[in-house]
């Protein structure tokens, strides 16, 4: 009995089940262009066409109106929880049900009459072609059809549920808009035009993907940005070939110039305030719908390399401030590749009473400075990950709790030796500083390619892989914008604003680079006050 307790026996009965090749040809209806006078047409095909009633999300109302004494049937389409159903009862189907025996003017056409006096919306469209009225029901609107007219009419009546406006998610504000985009497009081109209040920003609409039809806006200041620039980002984004496009993130990699770089070719943000800057620029952004970044093209190394925030502090904070940020760029990527170089290959660079120190300290670690360097390195990398994605409280919990605890074990075990512990420590504080999180990823890929050059050859490999590195950035475009620019190549734009700004109210040019209509910035500010007698 006990024997057979452990024992299993598969059920004589058991069901299984296997995908196999599915060849069944979707249902598609017949196609049609234009809106038919006849509404039986019209309901049978958008039926057909949103798999109605089989979608239960689907709400089609159909309901009549009269005219003159003549009954007109018609129909209302709708999303459920995409439109809103008290905006449809008010504005579509209250009047029209109820206000309609109404008298016309003499020679006013039935669908002027509905469109003018008995939808009272302030977003209404008149389409002829059928598939322009009923694409946007996937987006919050409404379509209606009304028998007898070869015309229909698309209504905005959007009221999903979404985030609220709040503060940016991964950039930290500590002085500046405390506003942050969200997944809403209207609410983030709102944002962007409520702050730059002006009659030359434009914002055009784009459709991604062929089977998504993504929503996305173009934005540029017509009076400023170069005409070549609009176009090429208009004809980059209307020619992509693709299925499906749901984030602004997955719009990069198909809009830059190379996605196997390891250096990020289009700036992500979350500000708009940083965005408007850019515009004032002669920039031009891409908000896509669904999703809480907005690209911004063209750019370069030196522009992912700064925060918006350094025109909010004045001269000698901002100064400091990049110059350590600087600083952070340099560690990051290099320090373990040369300190791997120096213990390994030029030790004659080392006091010899530093050097007599690492040595000792080492002298009990089995691994060579390679092995333990990427050791430590890796153990970093999987603390910094697992801290991102458990929540919040425990992730920051795990990252200073897993590398105390993790470091201290691993020295007292002889594993690791304690200066590379304070190496990699070093490494990892300083990738934090770097204001693009884009462009620390670069940094975090590349410091192993550093690493791996400084073992072979020390300082020789560590110059090779800069040298390569250099000419690939100098070489990269962004939409025709040289990525090292203003510094390679020299353009007039000052190398000196990279590392310190000028006084805001001394205003400037618009970065030459990107060949502005309007060249002079027209937030230039006079000061003469300061110096006049009162």
């Amino acid at each position: 009995m006990i024997r057979n307790l452990f024992l299993y026996k598969e059920p004589a009965d058991k069901y299984q089940f296997e995908i196999t090749a599915d060849n069944t040809a979707s249902p598609s209806p017949q196609p049609m262009e234009n809106v038919s006078n006849d509404i039986n047409v019209n309901l049978k095909y958008t039926k057909e066409l949103f798999s109605f009633p089989k979608n239960s999300d689907i709400v089609i109302r159909e309901f009549d109106i009269s005219v003159e004494g003549e009954l007109l049937r018609g129909f209302v389409i709708c999303a459920d929880g995409l439109a809103g159903s008290a905006l449809i009862n008010e504005s579509v189907l209250l009047p029209l049900m109820c206000l309609s025996d109404l008298e016309r003017r003499h020679g006013e056409s039935t669908h002027d009459y509905i469109y003018r006096r008995l939808i009272p919306h302030v977003r209404l469209t008149r389409e002829r072609d059928i598939n322009k009225l009923l694409k946007p029901v996937n987006y919050g609107n409404c379509a209606v059809f009304v028998d007898t007219l070869d015309v229909g009419f698309s209504i905005d009546v959007k009221a999903w549920a979404h985030r609220g406006i709040g503060e940016p998610a991964n950039e930290t504000v500590i002085q500046g808009p405390h506003e942050g985009f969200n997944e809403m497009l209207r609410a983030n081109t709102a944002l962007i035009r409520k702050t730059l209040n002006t009659p030359n920003l434009v914002m055009e609409t784009a459709t991604l993907g062929k089977t998504s039809q993504t929503y996305a806006s173009i934005c540029y200041l017509k009076n400023v940005a170069n005409s070549s620039l609009v176009d090429e980002v208009r004809y980059r984004l209307n020619n992509i070939d693709v299925e499906y496009i749901l984030s602004s993130l997955n719009l990069a990699q198909y809009i830059e110039e190379s996605t196997y770089l390891s250096i990020p070719q289009v700036v992500a943000t979350e500000r708009p305030d940083r965005v408007c800057n850019a515009l004032v620029e002669g920039r031009v952004a891409i908000v896509v719908s669904g999703s809480p970044q907005v690209l911004i093209v063209p750019t370069t190394i030196f522009d992912m390399a700064t925060s918006p925030e350094d025109t909010y502090l004045r001269l000698p904070y901002s100064f400091l401030i990049r110059i350590v940020r600087m600083a952070a760029i340099v560690l990051s990527l290099l320090a373990p590749a040369v300190f791997l170089a120096v213990m390994n290959f030029h030790q004659e660079l080392i006091l010899t009473d530093i050097l007599f120190a690492l040595s000792k300290a080492r002298s009990a670690v089995p691994f060579s400075s390679l092995i333990e360097l990427l050791l430590m390195e890796l153990s970093f990398e999987l603390i910094k990950e697992a801290g991102i994605r458990v929540p919040g409280p425990v992730g920051s919990t795990l990252g200073i709790v897993g590398g105390l605890i993790l470091g201290q074990a691993a020295v007292s075990a002889n594993i690791v030796s304690p200066i590379m512990i304070i190496v990699v420590a070093v490494t990892g504080i300083a990738s934090f500083a770097i204001p693009s999180y884009q462009l620390s990823f670069s940094f975090r890929f590349m410091r192993f390619i550093y690493t791996f050059a400084a073992a072979v050859a020390g300082f020789f490999g560590i110059f090779t892989v800069m040298f390569i590195d250099t000419l690939l950035i100098v070489n990269t475009k962004s939409f025709g914008a040289a990525y090292a620019a203003p510094l390679a190549p020299r353009t007039k734009a000052k190398i000196t604003n990279l590392f310190f700004t000028e006084p805001i109210w001394k205003g400037g040019r618009r970065p030459d680079y990107l060949e502005p209509k309007d060249k002079h910035d027209s937030a230039k500010i006079s000061r003469t006050w300061k110096y006049k007698k009162r």
